[in-house]
């Protein structure tokens, strides 16, 4: 088919018109790629053909098509590879590799990503590598790894500002704000979010003023300027339902009905939470499902509904059961996936260093490979404590049940005495994941510190109160030396008081029957001092040289047959870096043990 230019130019034209429309009618905008691509091939023009593949792909993706996205993308590569149009390729790549990030898969998506930035800057399109450069700083958000995230956001700002390029800048200062707000930094997210709805308005870009406007909410929230919250809220909530965002009505739903709970709306709280939950059913996103269950049974208890209250918060616990399997699940695949990051990263270097400095390079790799052999070790070392220390309490609830639902007339007491077993050995596996989850949150840097004010004394007689009927159970003497101690503390009370639980919770496990436990307190000019010393086996030699380590296996078993991860003192060493605090062992072999909690009662 003989064609003319002008023809091809409509054509062009046709798209590069949908390129304006894609994030507001992503339909209408494929509909058109479609209509473009059939004609590229009756024309025989495969640069028409190619562009209007990577388009298919691109608006395929906005659809979240995921797997016809790949499709499209992976034919416009390829074609776009053999005639030459090499920024064909990196937009394809690019797109690619935004796919890639939202199914999780960020080693992929990074290796994508820095195709696609070594071609923008061999071609000198600063303001695609600029966009690059901020969707490899996404990468690093999304493992926690802020530092690296904010490395490459201000790489990508840096180009946006020096070629005035509006829609990098638009989204560069969200992804700052969103960043900063999650390290805590209120002032400096709001300043970027502030920034990026100025533009976002100018744009008439509705899809990312929603987004920042979610982001301002939660700052305004964090700061208790709740007023503030519920405004940015709302105007989001109104910007969704325009762009037919479900996910996102929802999300501003529920946040909306915990605002309307701090402020006792109870009736309106119910309606923005039942229509939210609906939506993440529909959706079915496991982890909102049962943090709505819960706040509905906290609105219902308030109301004195007893029924209704009890009904969601049963169904709050079997979908939190759901999601922490998965949750289990994916953290092992996340460590997984940062191992292949820093591969990625390393293989990268290696690439750009090979001609100047091979045997520098060379040694790097090494020195990575033992690296990433511990970090692949302490992966098998988490999977195997998983698997060994659910397995038990796992067999004893399904042999509990099989004689429950086997035996036809059991007498009321043997069913207690089975019901009772299933409840330990549940509370048993909640305590194991516990543990893990609070030693990846250490790992992975997602503990905020939250500093209050409170009296030590208060502290101290709370973990008292809890801990007696445990020593009681396995008849313990726990001896409270009491200080009259009138000491306020400026730290996080929350922190402080798992450091001490932990080392009491030790204390009960490895002490024999009838053996006392001593927690006494006491201070000296700034410091107060925790002091939880027991008559147990103590530590050897051996055990004080790994004690706070990960996963350590002590000389030491538990009396009651209780379980040991091997992670408590570990996360009580890590915890106590995190508020400022010491810790100091003292112990000999079969003369028990004593631990000191040293922190200051400075502001």
């Amino acid at each position: 088919m003989n064609v003319s230019e002008g023809y091809i130019e409509r054509l062009n034209k046709l798209l590069d018109d949908s390129n304006h429309i894609k994030f507001s009618n992503p339909q209408k905008a494929l509909d058109n790629a479609n209509f473009v691509y059939v004609r590229s091939l009756k024309a025989k023009n495969q640069r028409l053909e190619a562009k209007s593949l990577f388009f298919i792909g691109l608006c395929n993706e906005l659809l979240s098509n995921y797997p016809e996205a790949m499709k499209n993308l992976s034919e416009a590569i390829k074609l776009a590879s053999e005639i030459g149009e090499k920024k064909i390729v990196a937009d394809s790549l690019n797109c690619a590799g935004i796919i890639h990030d939202n199914l999780n898969n960020y080693s992929k998506s990074l290796k994508t990503y820095l195709r696609a930035l070594k071609i923008y800057e061999d071609l000198n399109l600063n303001k695609n590598a600029g966009i690059i450069l901020s969707n490899i700083g996404l990468i690093y958000s999304n493992i926690n790894d802020y530092k690296n995230a904010l490395k490459y956001y201000s790489q990508a700002l840096d180009i946006a500002e020096e070629l005035g390029d509006e829609e990098s800048l638009l989204i560069t200062n969200i992804n700052l704000g969103h960043t900063h707000k999650l390290l805590g930094n209120y002032r400096d997210s709001q300043r970027f979010l502030n920034d990026a709805i100025e533009i976002a308005v100018r744009k008439n870009d509705l899809r990312r003023k929603s987004i920042a406007l979610d982001l301002i909410a939660d700052v305004n929230a964090a700061l208790n300027d709740l007023t503030g919250a519920r405004n940015s809220y709302n105007e989001s909530l109104k910007i969704k339902s325009e762009l037919n965002d479900s996910k996102g009505i929802a999300a501003a739903l529920y946040i909306l009905g915990e605002l309307d709970i701090r402020e006792n709306r109870l009736d309106d709280a119910k309606e923005k939470l039942n229509k939210s939950l609906l939506i993440f059913e529909e959706l079915k996103h496991k982890k909102p499902i049962y943090q709505l269950h819960r706040l509905l049974s906290k609105i219902y208890e308030k109301e004195k509904s007893t029924e209704k209250a009890l009904e969601h918060y049963k169904l709050s616990h079997e979908k939190e059961l759901e999601f922490i399997t998965e949750e289990s699940e994916a953290l092992a695949k996340n460590i997984e996936a940062q191992l292949e990051i820093e591969q990625v990263q390393q293989e990268a270097e290696i690439q750009r260093l090979r001609n100047i400095e091979l045997a520098k390079a060379l040694d790097e790799v090494k020195k990575l490979n033992i690296s990433l052999k511990e970090l692949n070790d302490e992966k098998n070392e988490f999977m195997a404590i998983a698997v060994h220390d659910l397995k038990n309490p796992l067999q004893s609830i399904l042999s509990s049940v099989r004689i429950l639902k086997k035996t036809g007339e059991l007498h009321e007491e043997g069913k207690e005495e089975l019901v009772t077993n299933i409840l330990s050995q549940t509370s048993r596996m909640f305590g194991l994941i516990k543990k893990l989850l609070d030693h990846n949150a250490i790992e992975e840097r997602k503990i905020k510190i939250k500093k209050t004010s409170f009296d030590a004394g208060d502290l101290t007689g709370e973990l008292v109160n809890n801990f007696k009927s445990e020593a009681d159970k396995k008849e313990l003497e726990l001896v409270y030396e009491e200080n009259p101690l009138n000491r306020e503390l400026y730290t996080d009370r929350e922190i402080l008081y798992e450091i001490l639980e932990n080392l009491l919770s030790n204390a009960v496990k490895f002490s024999p029957k009838g053996k006392k436990i001593f927690f006494k307190t006491s201070s000296l000019n700034d410091i107060v001092n925790f002091e939880i010393s027991d008559e147990g086996p103590g530590f050897t030699e051996k055990d004080r040289e790994k004690i706070f380590t990960k996963f350590a296996r002590l000389s030491a078993k538990p009396t009651g047959e209780e379980h040991s991860t091997g992670l408590g003192l570990s996360i009580v060493k890590r915890l106590s870096e995190l508020i400022g605090a010491e810790v100091d062992m003292q112990s000999e072999e079969g003369k028990g043990a004593k631990f000191t909690v040293s922190v200051s009662s400075n502001h």
